[in-house]
């Protein structure tokens, strides 16, 4: 079973950092939402797609899960569920994120 093309086109956004903060990858989603490209989304430094004035903000909260001050985080934001976690390299070393969204429906069951 091949996991990264299940992942690719669920109705749900995955989009992976290195431990620099450099998107590895993304799926489908995360292309539709961003309107760009796939492969324009590769080696992007995720602190350099926001705002200006909200950059600083940024690179603290990603330095958090760099130092293992947070490990997740979750928040509830544009109609979305979005969650951040850390994900770690063989020896226990902070290799990047993985950040998930998905949409929260307009009508709850």
């Amino acid at each position: 079973m091949n996991f990264q093309e299940i992942f690719q086109s669920i109705s749900a956004g995955i989009l992976v950092t290195d431990a620099d903060f450099k998107v590895i990858w993304a799926n489908k989603f995360e292309e539709d939402y961003y309107h760009l490209p796939l492969e324009e989304m590769i080696d992007l430094k995720v602190v350099d797609c926001h705002k200006e004035e909200n950059r600083a903000k940024i690179r603290d909260f990603l330095e958090k899960f760099k130092t293992g001050e947070l490990k997740e985080f979750t928040k509830i934001a544009v109609g979305m569920v979005i969650t951040y976690s850390s994900y770690f390299a063989n020896k226990g070393e902070f290799a990047g994120i993985v950040r998930t969204r998905i949409k929260i429906p307009a009508q709850h069951y």
